[in-house]
């Protein structure tokens, strides 16, 4: 099975390790094994690399199951537990902002810069360039994180510069097709009665006006 999963890794077969998730969850439906699910989709996020704009949405079939097995674990109440879910989303996040990224990060090259242009569609980048700056607005540190809404969200300097980096886009060409997600993205985020519990419906919002022909994507709209 290792072996089968590692290959489908390197194929890029997502959708295939999307449902196999999800017979894992059904087969077993206990706190402790939707914990193991929730970081084993931090180490694929980690391990792939959409290889074509053709792809790339299928990961947000993952980062949406992520969102969910984290918020059942955060109900628990229990202070360790809290404490990894909460590192496991910051994983998460750092992923979301490397795919963000309009060059890649890696290699020697990408590390100064001068990286290759990246395979992802401009609307995708707008969706983890969102999804990345929510996560640090409602994660101000390690051990905090905004489970009830209703009071202004305090911003770390990461989420600022998150935040303004998504507001940036607005005035750059390539996303001149997008200003209006980008505007609904920045309020959704910096709203005060939005918190932790809303990241999924930012992301339905997203994919509702940017992936409306994509059907897979139904089951989270």
């Amino acid at each position: 099975m290792e072996e089968f999963l590692q290959e489908c890794l390197s194929l890029g077969s997502y959708l295939t390790l999307y449902v196999y998730l999800l017979q894992c969850l059904n087969t077993d439906q206990t706190f402790t094994n939707e914990m193991k699910i929730l970081l084993t989709i931090s180490k694929w996020l980690e391990q792939v690399y959409p290889s074509s704009a053709k792809e790339e949405a299928k990961l947000f079939l993952w980062w949406h199951k992520a969102m969910q097995l984290s918020l059942i674990q955060m109900e628990q109440d229990d202070t360790i537990l809290i404490e990894s879910v909460v590192r496991t989303l910051l994983s998460i996040q750092g992923r979301q902002s490397q795919l963000a990224e309009e060059r890649l990060t890696s290699g020697i090259l990408g590390a100064i810069g001068l990286g290759r242009r990246s395979p992802l569609s401009p609307r995708f980048r707008v969706v983890a360039r969102s999804l990345s700056a929510f996560l640090l607005v409602q994660i101000p540190a390690e051990s905090q994180v905004r489970l009830k809404a209703g009071s202004e969200p305090k911003l770390s300097q990461k989420a600022q510069q998150a935040l303004s980096a998504l507001e940036s886009m607005a005035s750059n060409k390539q996303y001149m097709d997008y200003q209006e997600q980008l505007s609904q993205a920045s309020q959704f985020i910096k709203h005060p009665e939005h918190c932790l519990r809303d990241g999924n419906n930012l992301l339905a919002l997203l994919v509702n006006t940017l992936y409306p022909e994509v059907h897979y994507l139904d089951s989270i709209r």
